[in-house]
């Protein structure tokens, strides 16, 4: 998976994460056009190479997670069952969304989104859009991410599953103003820290490349 179509699938998944600081996060629920569907395609055991544990860890992973935890074993087992998939890029490309997509929700293109989120999340966040008046302006300005690393990973190589779980610390302006002008929610002098964890899965070894957003915390 190259690494801008890693980025544009991650990016589409952070804008109302970002914004809705006290909605929808902390709850459990499962941006360009949906690439066009590739036929399915039936996952080869047989072809995937899962290390046993007490192979070495390579040393993208180790610098990421540490090389004697769960999350660096299930890890490497992702990337032996899918050769081209960088944990690095993943993780760069689910930072740099943060700033990426902020424009697109502003506009409120909700619908965007729709392919790379469950569909109880996907309810979620138009449910959150919908209740903005349509009168108002959402403004977000990122200032910057202080942090992010990977918490978590799961993998079940009976059916390709992998989850990932990503915590991000940032800071952001973010306030809504009137057809006036008037800032009537938010703060527009000082810039709010942000701590979000995110859980996106996808099946491994697959044509498809999107990840999907299953929960927020």
């Amino acid at each position: 998976m190259s690494p801008m179509l890693q980025l544009l699938i991650l990016a589409g998944i952070a804008l109302f994460l970002i914004f809705k600081l006290r909605g929808i996060l902390g709850t459990r629920t499962g941006f360009e056009q949906r690439p066009p569907v590739h036929p399915s395609v039936t996952i080869d055991q047989s072809s995937k190479v899962v290390p046993d544990d007490d192979e070495e860890i390579d040393e993208e992973i180790a610098k990421l997670v540490g090389s004697n935890t769960e999350c660096a074993k299930t890890l490497g087992n992702m990337k032996a069952f899918e050769r081209n998939f960088s944990v690095q890029e993943f993780i760069e490309g689910a930072g740099k969304a943060y700033e990426w997509i902020l424009t697109s929700f502003g506009e409120g293109k909700i619908d965007d989104l729709k392919p790379f989120l469950s569909l109880e999340v996907f309810n979620s966040f138009k449910e959150g859009v919908d209740q903005r008046d349509p009168d108002n302006m959402v403004k977000v300005q990122f200032v910057r991410t202080s942090g992010k690393h990977i918490k978590d990973a799961k993998f079940e190589q009976s059916t390709g599953r992998g989850e990932i779980t990503v915590e991000f610390s940032s800071e952001l302006i973010s306030y809504v103003e009137d057809p006036k002008g008037n800032v009537v929610e938010g703060d527009k002098s000082n810039p709010v820290h942000q701590n979000d964890e995110w859980t996106f899965s996808r099946i491994m070894g697959k044509n498809d490349p999107n990840w999907i957003l299953v929960a927020t915390g």
